[in-house]
């Protein structure tokens, strides 16, 4: 970063951030012309990426003297100058999907997500991409992965990619996003639905024990020591209101006379879950309180002490997004498939950044095999043919990195400094940094 630094104080005077405006307001009017007027969308959304294609700090932070930017400022400038880059990103791929080049788009699309995670405009629009694809685990990863609140197109398009890969309930999704980001102290543990109870599970008021839909259902699990559970059901008592009433399980039937003293003592009414058999059968650790929402589709095990963290767990059960029947008519019947989305390619061990998914094209397979054997004008050459194919397998910050490298190898540090020093928007941002340093280093 010292190069890096020292290389923008020599910038000279501060830039107009007029490019940066009119660049933004070229993508905005791309997005306008995209349903209209595709191709000439696409032409628009390309003068806005060429407008900032490199990046200049001095456009997108308050320089001090002779043009110099201190190291948190030059940060600060790069993450805005990315959010900026993801509009116009955006809008490239939105043109690029009314044309009907749709797996150019996804990249595109995909690249405004990675620079500006927070953007819901830019995952409703890669979500959308994706679903239209087929490719239902994608989209929901990219709309529920923001963390945020989902807004009605976020939720229409989830809507459809749940249908897409058959889940039982988006609800349940949204349920099971919101837990895991509860801090980790209060975090339950999740499992996967539906929750069958047996089918002599009742009550001890006599009731058949039924998880209600639209409901949710806690039930308490004491261990066979019931060493927590004065403190548990105090807290139980204190925290679950009306409608809500817990059940009570020990975690062995044989063995509910702790349970039933303590119960007793404090003269609580709530009814005792009984004919389920043992807690350890139903996958129930204990001590602990059994969330159970969605028909049996949201499971959550929260473990005491109860008071810090049972509150936040009813509260995001009792939220409600979707108007759905549980389980949703699409509902394939299979297991969740909780496996991760396919990551794009890393680093490759040589420096060379790979495009944005896999499988790579022939002509990569042969870049890297010149770059490796010393070849360095045919790796060079065929990078740059890579990064202006019109299929965005290789975008521009990634292509503009891999010529670097190679001129580099080819003894043109000069020319490879420039570039790494104008790139803020790869998704190596990183190597870029690593590449720019060891370009400013004479060569043995």
């Amino acid at each position: 970063m010292a190069v890096l630094l020292l290389a923008l104080a020599v910038l000279g005077a501060p830039t107009s951030a007029t490019p940066v405006a009119e660049a933004e307001r070229l993508a905005a009017e791309a997005i306008r012309l995209a349903s209209e007027r595709p191709a000439e969308a696409v032409g628009t959304a390309r003068r806005a990426l060429g407008l900032t294609n490199e990046f200049d700090p001095i456009a997108f932070v308050k320089a001090g003297r002779k043009g110099e930017v201190v190291e948190d400022e030059f940060v600060a400038a790069r993450e805005e100058y990315r959010r900026h880059r993801a509009k116009l990103f955006t809008a490239m791929g939105e043109a690029l999907g009314r044309v009907g080049n749709r797996a150019a788009a996804r990249r595109f699309l995909g690249r405004a997500v990675t620079l500006d995670p927070g953007s819901a405009d830019a995952r409703v629009r890669l979500g959308r991409a994706l679903r239209q694809a087929e490719q239902g685990r994608e989209a929901l990863a990219t709309l529920l992965g923001g963390g945020g609140e989902l807004g009605a197109d976020a939720l229409a398009v989830a809507g459809e990619a749940a249908d897409l890969i058959g889940l039982p309930s988006l609800q349940a999704e949204l349920d099971r996003m919101r837990l895991l980001a509860l801090p980790s102290g209060t975090r339950p543990e999740l499992r996967d639905g539906p929750l069958r109870l047996p089918d002599r599970a009742r009550l001890s008021t006599g009731e058949p024990a039924r998880v209600a839909p639209d409901a949710i259902t806690l039930v308490y699990v004491a261990d066979a020591n019931c060493r927590s559970c004065s403190a548990d059901l105090l807290d139980l008592r204190d925290l679950v209101k009306a409608p809500l009433q817990p059940w009570l399980m020990p975690a062995e039937p044989e063995q509910d006379a702790g349970l039933r003293s303590v119960v007793l003592s404090y003269r609580h009414r709530w009814p005792y879950l009984v004919g389920a058999g043992r807690a350890e059968s139903l996958g129930w650790p204990s001590p602990a309180v059994v969330a159970i929402a969605r028909a049996g589709f949201t499971v959550a095990v929260v473990r005491p002490p109860l008071s810090g963290s049972l509150p936040p767990v009813i509260q995001a059960l009792q939220r409600m997004d979707v108007a759905e029947t549980v389980p949703r008519a699409a509902w394939n019947r299979v297991p969740v498939d909780r496996r991760a989305a396919q990551a794009p390619p890393p680093l490759l061990a040589n420096g060379l950044a790979p495009g944005e998914d896999e499988p790579a094209p022939e002509a990569f397979a042969r870049a890297v095999a010149a770059f490796d054997a010393g070849r360095h004008a045919e790796a060079l050459r065929l990078v740059d043919e890579l990064a202006a194919a019109e299929d965005a397998w290789l975008l521009g910050p990634e292509g503009r990195y891999d010529r670097a490298l190679c001129l580099a190898a080819l003894g043109r540090r000069e020319e490879a400094r420039r570039i790494l020093l104008r790139i803020g928007d790869s998704r190596f941002q990183d190597a870029v940094d690593r590449a720019l340093e060891g370009a400013g280093t004479k060569p043995r």
